[in-house]
């Protein structure tokens, strides 16, 4: 896990000023069965990692995730790249932070890769109990982003849908990512097989093909969040 950590944290260096007011989403994703004392852990010392300035984490859980080898994902959201880079010297630095990062290393048994993206279009509430995320590569990068925020404006919309574009490493071949959330594993899909079939999802369906590559789509749960104070 501090590899994960230090790795990220070298990546953004070299690209901080193009990123200085864009928000960051760090994930670090890996394989363990024993969750519960990763959460045991950020409850025993998130909130004074909180009162220190550390960003909000989330772990989720992965489910029917096709090629992919990792089981769970910790994510973190970042206001923009001072935050991320304040939140990962207080996580490496303090006594709280080191207990954290000693414990996931005795209970993770296979790091498998982090990246971070940024979110360039929201719509709904894009923190939910239940997510479809999609893996896709733009064939035409502004026309993708533009094909799929006009169908996230649109009347045929339903639920939650965020789109992130990929900033550093992550899934070899993925420019973007999309997450469509729920309260259920029914309701993500009812949002997402309605939105499709609306009038201006078969738009999209008809442009898609020359605009992305599908690569791959994960059903992800959240199992908790520490929120920053």
């Amino acid at each position: 896990m501090k590899n994960f950590f230090k790795g990220l944290f070298l990546s953004l260096l070299i690209f901080v000023g193009n990123l200085s007011a864009s928000p960051i989403q760090a994930y670090y994703c890996f394989v363990t069965a024993q969750p519960s004392i990763i959460i045991d852990a950020f409850d025993e010392n998130f909130e004074k990692l909180a009162s220190k300035g550390v960003s909000t984490h989330r772990l989720y859980e992965f489910h029917l995730s096709g090629e992919y080898e990792f089981t769970h994902c910790i994510v973190t959201d970042n206001s923009d790249s001072d935050q991320f880079e304040k939140s990962l010297k207080i996580m490496k630095g303090s006594e709280e932070g080191r207990a954290i990062l000693t414990k996931l290393s005795t209970v993770i048994t296979k790091e498998v890769l982090n990246g971070a993206g940024t979110p360039i279009a929201s719509v709904g509430d894009p923190v939910t109990q239940t997510g479809m995320l999609i893996d896709v590569r733009a064939k035409d990068d502004k026309g993708f982003v533009n094909a799929l925020t006009s169908l996230m404006n649109s009347s045929g919309r339903q639920g939650s849908i965020t789109l992130f574009e990929d900033t550093f490493t992550g899934v070899k071949g993925r420019t973007h990512y999309v997450v469509i959330g729920g309260s259920s594993l029914d309701e993500v899909l009812s949002n997402f097989r309605n939105t499709l079939a609306s009038p201006d999802g078969e738009k999209f369906l008809k442009k898609a093909p020359r605009l992305r590559k599908l690569m791959n789509k994960s059903l992800i749960y959240l199992i908790k969040s520490w929120e920053a104070k």
